[in-house]
């Protein structure tokens, strides 16, 4: 898989443990994602691929910086102008692409945050967080991801999908306002159109 391609699924479609004695329920999101906060992410991949970097988010606009096998990616979504840039540093240049809500809305899941029908499983330490686990099904697609929070700061701490495709865990959650140029594509970037990518033009990742 191409990187830019592993990149924007994981980012648009985005930004998963063993079974538990407590029986599940229905229960409210027990939270909502901070408007404005960095994280630094690790994804895995089915095939043990594995990026690190960092997330920020404020308000509708989320820049992604990651890193696999020495090269930076870097994706911006700027839900309020419904657009998302690929900027490809190595080449100064920029690929833009449209963000249809409709189309990303549910499938997947990103640094946003989860989104569809929480049930609660119970209590689970990750790399020694208690945290709280919940299974989380789209209500658009019905995918399943299970995803923990931190029960002490009430902080993302991990999330994977029910396939194993990928899983995303969030460190050194830090919540407050962002620069805002994180968001902007270089201005002395060239940007061009985004080539059509089967399964994410298209509105989602498959």
């Amino acid at each position: 898989m191409k990187a830019s391609r592993l990149s924007l699924l994981v980012v648009v479609g985005c930004c998963l443990l063993g079974p538990l004695s407590v029986c599940a329920q229905d229960t409210p999101p027990p939270f909502a994602m901070d408007k404005e906060y960095s994280a630094d992410v690790v994804i895995t991949t089915k095939d043990s691929t594995t990026l690190q970097g960092r997330t920020f988010v404020s308000g509708d606009k989320l820049r992604s910086e990651m890193t696999m096998d020495g090269m930076a990616m870097v994706t911006i979504i700027r839900k309020d102008e419904k657009k998302i840039y690929q900027v490809m540093t190595a080449q100064k240049m920029v690929m833009a692409m449209p963000y249809d809500p409709d189309k990303f809305k549910g499938r997947m899941t990103s640094s946003f945050g989860p989104e569809g029908k929480f049930e609660l499983v119970g209590p689970e330490t990750v790399d020694g967080v208690a945290t709280t686990k919940y299974k989380v099904t789209s209500d658009k697609t019905k995918q399943v991801v299970y995803f923990w929070l931190d029960v002490a700061d009430k902080v993302p701490v991990k999330m994977t999908t029910e396939d194993g495709a990928f899983s995303i865990e969030w460190k050194n959650y830090s919540v407050g306002p962002q620069d805002a140029a994180l968001f902007e594509p270089p201005s002395n970037y060239q940007v061009m159109p985004m080539p059509d990518i089967p399964g994410v033009s298209s509105g989602g990742a498959q």
